[in-house]
């Protein structure tokens, strides 16, 4: 059975997918070349409007939960989103909404939109010629294996440097599984193989 593709991505996410740091979708977005959103609780922005679900916020609002330099703040608190064309104050609740980085997401038509605009293919990996991908799941002597665990080493190495460890051990996972969906969603590893591969690093980060 397939799946229908995923509505929306968290910041991090994409930013694994594309190999920068957050801060640098920030800035894109603040240029006006990507939109932000998070997921809005039931909130007023007039005397008899009302808004919820997905809302873009303004990326500037944002920075302070993805500092380059320097402690990032746990929370920020979102008091403008976007209705239509416009933004508009929250007037209740009068102290706004309360967000952290994992709360920063980026739609899938925004994802599509800005990888065929800037020609991203498929997190920034080029695609193989069929002769290769084939010989890369052949495996056998001197043929590279099936997955590029190389790769997948580097990039967790990387994830964990520049955004710390997660909460959870599946928050790893389920971003992990996105990187490797991002370069070849068809021939992906399962869940279950990559939860292999991280718990021995897993294990090792948590007697720090």
């Amino acid at each position: 059975m397939q799946l229908p593709p995923r509505s929306f991505h968290s910041l991090t996410e994409i930013a694994i997918r594309w190999s920068v740091t957050p801060f640098d979708v920030i800035g894109w977005s603040t240029d006006g070349l990507l939109a932000l959103s998070i997921a809005l609780p039931p909130v007023k922005t007039g005397p008899s409007e009302t808004l919820s679900g997905l809302a873009d916020v303004e990326a500037a609002h944002l920075l302070p939960l993805f500092r380059r330099d320097g402690a990032p703040s746990p929370t920020i608190v979102i008091r403008r989103v976007k209705a239509g064309d416009d933004f508009r104050w929250i007037v209740d609740p009068a102290e706004g909404v309360a967000i952290t980085a994992a709360d920063v997401l980026v739609r899938r038509g925004e994802v599509e939109r800005f990888e065929r605009q800037y020609g991203f293919f498929n997190g920034l990996h080029a695609p193989e010629s069929d002769a290769a991908a084939a010989a890369r799941r052949r495996g056998g002597p001197g043929v590279p294996p099936r997955h590029d665990w190389d790769a997948f080493y580097a990039a967790l190495a990387r994830r964990i440097h520049e955004h710390g460890v997660p909460a959870t051990q599946a928050e790893l996972v389920r971003e992990m599984v996105a990187w490797f969906e991002a370069r070849d969603a068809e021939h992906a590893p399962d869940e279950s193989t990559i939860r292999k591969k991280i718990t021995p690093v897993w294990r090792e980060l948590s007697r720090l």
